[in-house]
């Protein structure tokens, strides 16, 4: 085992993808879209050239949201052109900004970084809960494409409303992390899923 280096990257697809969708981003969003970014359904169909379309909701950073749909896995803009990432309030075509392939699976599962501020996740927190934390507006890492979201390491609680599951550390990680130095990857799927038996619907 390893530390791992303090490189945030958002929600990779572990193991094998279960499936994924197309969704919308209306014209004008107020966050940024990147790779790897968890999303929330926007509780909207729309038309697009490309036939009928869920959103994703776009006017808040979906930190301790409920309706999560799993992370992005592609990002397009308006013309289906591949791009790093969709910038807020791109105009786009037709009422929208671009489009994304999200992992949505309600049983996905991720791999990210905890940010271990405050109290780093112990081993023996795995199987209970966490929530999510991003850069103000979604904001990730424009030369690579990737967000920056991470698992929030102080939140790890049984509390049955928190974004994420864990599940447990990448194999090759030490653990506990420590802040600067050690940051561990953990294995979770999304708690809160949209498409999960008890949700709620969104509108």
């Amino acid at each position: 085992m390893a530390n791992h280096p303090d490189k945030p990257s958002g929600f990779s697809v572990w193991g094998k993808l279960l499936r994924a969708r197309l969704y919308a981003v209306q014209t004008l969003p107020t966050i940024h879209v990147y790779h790897c970014d968890a999303v929330v359904h926007g509780g909207l169909v729309i038309a697009t050239p490309h036939g009928f379309t869920n959103i994703i909701a776009d006017g808040t950073v979906p930190d301790g949201d409920a309706g999560l749909l799993g992370a992005v896995i592609a990002v397009m803009d308006h013309d289906m052109n591949p791009v790093s990432h969709i910038l807020k309030l791109t105009v786009g075509e037709g009422g929208v900004a671009g489009y994304i392939m999200v992992a949505d699976h309600p049983d996905q599962e991720f791999i990210a970084q905890e940010d271990c501020v405050t109290a780093p996740i112990a081993l023996a927190e795995g199987g209970m809960n966490a929530d999510l934390i991003a850069a103000t507006i979604c904001l990730g890492d424009s030369t690579t494409g990737l967000s920056t979201q991470e698992i929030e390491s102080d939140s790890a609680a049984t509390t049955s409303t928190l974004s994420l599951k864990l599940h447990y550390p990448h194999p090759e990680d030490t653990i506990p992390g420590t802040l600067n130095t050690n940051h561990p990857r953990w294995i979770v799927t999304m708690n809160a899923h949209y498409y999960g038996d008890t949700m709620a619907g969104i509108a």
